[in-house]
């Protein structure tokens, strides 16, 4: 199958399964970040708590960004993607346990 000259780089079979890979996590990241803040609205019912926690969700890619991009310039790509999904989705899974069984206060 040929992608249009615009979508060339779609004719990689690895960067097709990259591509696929972030489109499910970004989906998964923005779930996330709507669930946590009606999560935070429901248990507080407070705007300024509400727009707190989306600048706390914000705050790690602002301050650590340029040290984080340092040091994984210096270490396998490949695992670094890897270790940081996985990381991401097991904080997904921790905050979905905490939530489903009440204990999420």
């Amino acid at each position: 199958m040929q992608f249009p000259a615009a979508l060339r780089a779609l004719n990689h079979r690895d960067y097709r399964l990259f591509f696929s890979g972030q489109l499910i996590s970004l989906v998964g990241t923005w779930m996330q970040r709507v669930a946590q803040a009606w999560l935070v609205l429901e248990l507080t019912n407070s705007p300024f708590k509400l727009g707190l926690i989306n600048a706390l969700q914000s705050a790690p890619m602002l301050c650590l960004a340029f040290v984080a991009g340092a040091i994984a310039d210096r270490l396998p790509k490949r695992r670094v993607l890897i270790g940081t999904q996985t990381a991401l989705m097991g904080q997904a899974f921790v905050l979905a346990v905490l939530v489903w069984s009440g204990n999420a206060r």
